[in-house]
């Protein structure tokens, strides 16, 4: 699917998608995926996502789980370490520091 359209050519500097929060930014990205854009959006901070599921144990029987566990944004003790922390001072909000991880609270 990527250029399809013929205008993106390789070299040219990937294409930033922002949203704001009413729009699905997990869901953007994962459509997203195979065009060379960036996505960056707001999410609500009583949003609440799913971790991937875990890997399946040898010799376990039943069913495997389709999800992991939640991640709550508003529950920092289950967030994990950050991978990448920055932080800038803005002109009308003051300090703003963006927190980083890795796809899932356990690294």
């Amino acid at each position: 699917m990527r250029n399809q359209a013929g205008q993106w050519r390789e070299g040219d500097p990937e294409i930033l998608v922002v949203l704001d929060t009413g729009y699905d930014t997990p869901r953007i990205a994962y459509l997203l995926g195979d065009l060379p854009v960036l996505v960056l959006g707001r999410m609500r901070a009583h949003r609440v996502l799913r971790c991937p599921a875990p890997r399946r144990l040898a010799g376990i029987n039943g069913r495997p789980p389709e999800r992991g566990g939640e991640f709550v944004f508003g529950d920092p003790a289950i967030w994990g370490d950050e991978h990448v922390v920055t932080s800038t001072d803005t002109r009308f909000y003051g300090m703003a520091t963006v927190r980083a991880r890795n796809r899932s609270p356990s690294g």
